[in-house]
């Protein structure tokens, strides 16, 4: 929609800025045309800035000049519309005022033009009050969002649970080269009292086999 969309920018708002230009070099013309339906409602608004029909006609050219230029651009397209919108309503109340023309043929032409003014007011009000993504669009990347949002606060939950589990790990480790340590000192006391042990039992053999060789000879001098 993006290509439609900017091909029919400039012809919606070429109507506008020729408007504003024209009104803005002089307004006279138009000031003329609507100032008996204009000044009556002017007098009754006492906010309004000035209540001479030619320098009103002049705002409204101002303003129809930057919304075309606006809308060009493609810049704030929700206000411009509203704005340009807007500008067709004073249109619709002051001009092409069909009813009052006895010429058929200035009659058909009057009636012709309101209803054009009339079409693109509605045309306007539509594009101004569309969302602002298309819905699919907008639900996909609502979907999107989510999963998003769900796969972090899962991927949050795997990383607590993996520097857990490595915490553990780890803790297991040291509690088994702890038990190693001591085991290997165990056998290491062990070993040293074993050593320990085996001069003493030579010492011990030794003292009794010359215990054993005395007696012996002891006893082959008394039968001599």
């Amino acid at each position: 929609m993006r290509p439609f969309t900017t091909l029919a920018r400039p012809f919606v708002a070429a109507p506008y800025i020729m408007t504003g230009l024209e009104t803005l070099r002089d307004p006279r013309q138009r000031a003329e045309q609507v100032a008996p339906t204009v000044k009556p409602i002017a007098d009754r608004l006492d906010w309004l800035p000035t209540k001479d029909p030619e320098s009103l006609v002049r705002i409204q050219g101002a303003v129809s000049l930057g919304t075309g230029v606006l809308l060009l651009t493609g810049r704030f397209r929700r206000l411009t519309t509203l704005l340009m919108a807007a500008q067709i309503v004073p249109t619709l109340a002051t001009e092409h005022r069909y009813w009052t023309e006895d010429d058929p043929e200035r009659r058909a032409s009057e009636r012709s033009h309101l209803l054009k003014n009339a079409g693109l007011f509605g045309a306007l009000v539509m594009v101004a009050a569309e969302p602002r993504k298309a819905p699919r669009t907008a639900e996909l990347r609502r979907q999107l969002r989510e999963t998003q949002i769900r796969a972090g606060a899962e991927s949050k939950v795997l990383r607590k649970e993996a520097a857990a589990e490595l915490k553990n790990a780890r803790r297991e480790a040291a509690r088994q080269v702890q038990a190693a340590r001591q085991e290997g000192g165990k056998r290491a006391a062990k070993g040293a009292a074993k050593a320990a042990r085996t001069p003493l039992k030579a010492a011990k053999a030794a003292k009794s086999a010359r215990s054993s060789s005395k007696g012996s000879r002891l006893a082959k001098a008394i039968k001599r």
